[in-house]
């Protein structure tokens, strides 16, 4: 049996910078793997030319029912899926399918090795700012209101897959009020090779505190003229708006409470899913 008091330290130096090397070479540099999703990407849409996904809150909510169509184009060298058309695209799918994943990766100052629900995942870090604002530009296939600026990012990709399973982005507002936004995405399924997350839970945490006094005061003004305008038509039209406003309604009037923005926690679910239609 042999004692490590046998061993000199300059040996268990050598042995402890050996297995750290050994670690940090089992992570792929930035570039290698935002090749590596870059051409997973474009294998998995070898044989989709187009595809409609419709995602609705899984119980209600502020945002609505959304239908986003998505074509393929050649970009770089590379196929990709770029949003052509939806009813209100919230930008959580598509930067799944076009290029800003890989660019995102790129641009990283950290990667390392974890689990997440079981799983092997790289965790990668980016806090250059101009990287990921630029994500947000008018090439862009998904983007950020200009008065908010990323500041950071942290994304976990499947090893195995190379899809995003969870992303959290801090922002901070034109007042300087923080932001922080993350997603959860689960029950990836398969599509003509495209594998397509079905639900995907949202965090949103500093919203309520941008909201003044008078913000507050215009809010219920607006309400108030909406159930006025409301009260005004005729019973099956006011129903018909009624049905279709009530989620937002509800967590417009719960802030208005004092009950928050409703916005901690969303989900959403993939309802649809057409390939090539």
């Amino acid at each position: 049996m042999i004692s490590f008091r046998s061993i000199s330290i300059p040996i268990l130096l050598t042995i402890a910078l050996f297995l750290f090397n050994l670690q940090a070479a089992a992570q792929p540099s930035p570039d290698r793997l935002a090749d590596q999703i870059a051409q997973k990407n474009s294998e998995r849409i070898a044989l989709i030319d187009n595809i409609v996904i419709t995602v609705s809150p899984e119980n209600g909510g502020f945002f609505p029912e959304t239908v986003t169509a998505y074509e393929k184009v050649r970009r770089d060298g590379r196929d990709i899926l770029t949003a052509e058309e939806a009813d209100m695209d919230l930008g959580m799918l598509s930067g799944a399918f076009d290029d800003q994943m890989p660019r995102l990766v790129r641009a990283a100052h950290t990667i390392t090795s974890e689990r997440f629900n079981g799983r092997a995942v790289y965790k990668v870090e980016v806090d250059d700012t101009d990287a990921l604002n630029d994500l947000g530009s008018e090439e862009a296939d998904f983007g950020y209101d200009d008065e908010v600026v990323v500041t950071n990012a942290i994304v976990w990709i499947d090893q195995n897959e190379l899809y995003p399973v969870k992303i959290e982005m801090a922002q901070l507002s034109e007042e300087g009020f923080e932001i922080s936004v993350t997603l959860t995405m689960e029950d990836y399924r398969d599509y003509s090779g495209l594998a397509i997350p079905h639900r995907i839970t949202m965090n949103v945490d500093g919203i309520d505190e941008q909201f003044t006094d008078e913000d507050l005061a215009s809010a219920r003004e607006y309400l108030r003229e909406l159930r006025e305008q409301l009260d005004a038509m005729p019973q099956a039209q006011r129903e018909m708006i009624e049905d279709q406003l009530r989620p937002q309604m509800e967590m417009f009037e719960a802030m208005l409470d004092g009950e928050g923005l409703g916005m901690g926690e969303m989900v959403f679910v993939v309802t649809d899913v057409q390939v090539n239609r």
